[in-house]
């Protein structure tokens, strides 16, 4: 695809097609399509955290819809835009899982966890293209039992979004401008290599390997985040607070997108925030978690008392004690200004702004929280991110402090890394604090949820065969039975402890029960006696697995040659 004057977007995707196109021209080793992975996991990564800024506004939201009737119909536009993009990003999300799971020959549960980087088919150009219905790049189509995972649907997806989410206002100039601003949803025609016009799935998707589709969806994923915001700033704007007054209106910009690929566009929502130049608010600062109750209470029984809201000692300052009360010649024309240092590290903080107005005290609590330095942590699950008990799960942690420490159940230092053996089924969280050098103290650098599931009950095979099989005498007497954990992420091998053998002899059913995982002298004495056709029953086929449990492997059927 030529630029031209397409859009930054647009082209920053002709640049990544055109890179592709050439190392796989060269037939590059399969490892240099990792670097779309680290991206992806980057994109994904900022977008968790969008989502967590996305959410501190809808609890805006609910907290105006709780004060005022007023606000209420615009909170309400906002859990249907919630909504709206909760779906879109879900059956992206969806997509790629299926993607994976088609072209890396992975069980859904597998391919729902699997990290990119040990996804082996992640060169494969021909099963995403079909998938997606674009085996003929000019003529898409929905592939039959497969329609929901075409190309097609999701531009038609992302289309109805689009519309949706602009069609929650009713002016026609807020529709025009946001149409305008989130004109990077747009799914136009491309043009291809020969000055032709392709279908926008195709110009995105054709015939381009799974790492760099499934990198390519994350990014719209992230748009979906960034368009999210946007709309849920504009419909924020209109909420009037009621019972304050209002004289003075500062621009604000909200930055909901810190992560952009070379090419594309840094966006910020701009919008307005009225206040009350005229008065001088109280202002308390804390380090520490206070009682929110209690400070949301004050509005309803009119009494403001903050010792009663505020934990831990009272100080003067920010490196005083856990709270305090800002200054007077800190806050002018109606807006404190915050000014304070401390150690590396993540640094959680809160407050409340309170308000006396003609109908009593009104408290309005804010969190927040900044970061010190460049902090860098990475907490990642080698082989997926699912942890399974019973076994050692190898566990990557990265911080960007020399000394720091990593605190879980389950969780041990190994070697040059980490090794994570949980102890029950459900959700481990790795917290990771750092040593600050200059005050030696301890600093929170960030945690990480994982979940911790169960190994899966292996399947049973006798002569390399499964199921219901077709043997002769020697292969089904001198067979081993062995227990396969397929698709399993780990080389893990686990033996067949005891079994049962069966089969109708002269209309009355025999079985030999059987230690091990051969067959022992009854069995193979059972077997001799058998005919051609006879059906044999291997069941109740014992496995002890790492985590202690014993578990009882599907049964198979063998009929005699």
């Amino acid at each position: 695809m030529s630029g031209g004057d397409l859009p930054p977007r647009q082209k920053m995707i002709g640049m990544m097609y055109l890179v592709l196109t050439a190392l796989l021209a060269m037939n590059v080793a399969k490892s240099i399509l990792d670097a779309f992975v680290k991206i992806n996991e980057g994109i994904e990564t900022t977008t968790v955290s969008f989502d967590a800024s996305n959410s501190i506004l809808y609890a805006a939201f609910d907290k105006a819809r709780a004060e005022s009737p007023a606000a209420k119909v615009w909170a309400d536009k906002a859990d249907q835009v919630k909504k709206m993009s909760n779906d879109m990003y879900g059956h992206i999300e969806a997509l790629k899982s299926k993607l994976i799971e088609i072209t890396d020959k992975k069980p859904q549960e597998v391919a729902d966890t699997l990290n990119m980087i040990y996804v082996d088919a992640k060169d494969n150009y021909d099963e995403p293209t079909r998938i997606m219905g674009l085996s003929e790049p000019g003529k898409p189509i929905k592939v039959p039992g497969l329609e929901e995972w075409s190309g097609i649907t999701l531009r038609e997806k992302i289309n109805a979004y689009q519309s949706g989410i602009i069609g929650v206002f009713d002016d026609k100039d807020v529709k025009d401008i946001l149409t305008q601003k989130l004109s990077y949803l747009n799914t136009p025609e491309m043009k291809n290599d020969d000055g032709n016009m392709d279908p926008w799935e195709t110009g995105m998707f054709y015939h381009i390997p799974l790492a760099a589709v499934v990198t390519m969806l994350s990014k719209i994923q992230s748009d979906i985040r960034t368009a999210e915001a946007e709309v849920i700033a504009a419909l924020y704007e209109r909420i009037d607070a009621g019972g304050v007054s209002f004289n003075a209106v500062d621009g604000m910009a909200v930055l909901p997108k810190a992560y952009i690929l070379s090419g594309d566009t840094f966006r910020a929502s701009i919008f307005t925030a009225a206040y009350d130049n005229r008065v001088t608010p109280e202002i308390y600062i804390s380090k520490v978690p206070y009682d929110t109750a209690a400070a949301l209470a004050v509005e309803k029984t009119g009494k403001f008392d903050i010792n009663a809201i505020m934990k831990g000692q009272k100080g003067t300052s920010w490196q005083d004690g856990e709270w305090y009360q800002m200054e007077e010649k800190d806050i002018t024309n109606g807006k404190g200004e915050l000014k304070v240092t401390d150690g590396v590290g993540v640094h959680d903080w809160g407050g409340i702004i309170k308000l006396n107005t003609k109908k009593g005290p009104k408290v309005y609590p804010f969190k927040s929280s900044f970061e010190v330095g460049q902090p860098s942590l990475a907490i990642s699950a080698d082989a997926m991110n699912v942890f399974y008990m019973g076994i050692d799960n190898p566990v990557s942690i990265a911080a960007p402090m020399p000394k720091f420490t990593a605190n879980a159940p389950g969780l041990s230092k190994s070697g040059k890394g980490w090794v994570m053996r949980p102890k029950a089924p459900g959700k481990v969280t790795i917290s990771v604090s750092g040593q600050d050098e200059l005050t030696g103290k301890s600093v929170p650098l960030g945690k990480a949820e994982f979940r911790v599931k169960r190994i899966p009950t292996p399947v049973a095979y006798i002569a390399g065969k499964t199921g219901t099989v077709v043997l002769s005498k020697s292969e089904l007497g001198g067979g081993v039975i062995k227990a396969e954990l397929e698709g399993f992420v780990f080389d893990l091998k686990v033996k067949c402890k005891s079994f049962e053998l069966g089969s109708t002899v002269n209309g009355d059913y025999k079985s030999v029960k059987c230690s091990g995982n051969t067959m022992n002298d009854q069995a193979k004495k059972l077997i001799a006696s058998g005919s051609r056709g006879q059906r044999f029953y291997l069941e109740k086929m014992a496995v002890t697995m790492p985590d202690g449990r014993t578990v009882t492997m599907g049964n198979m059927t063998v009929q005699l040659k």
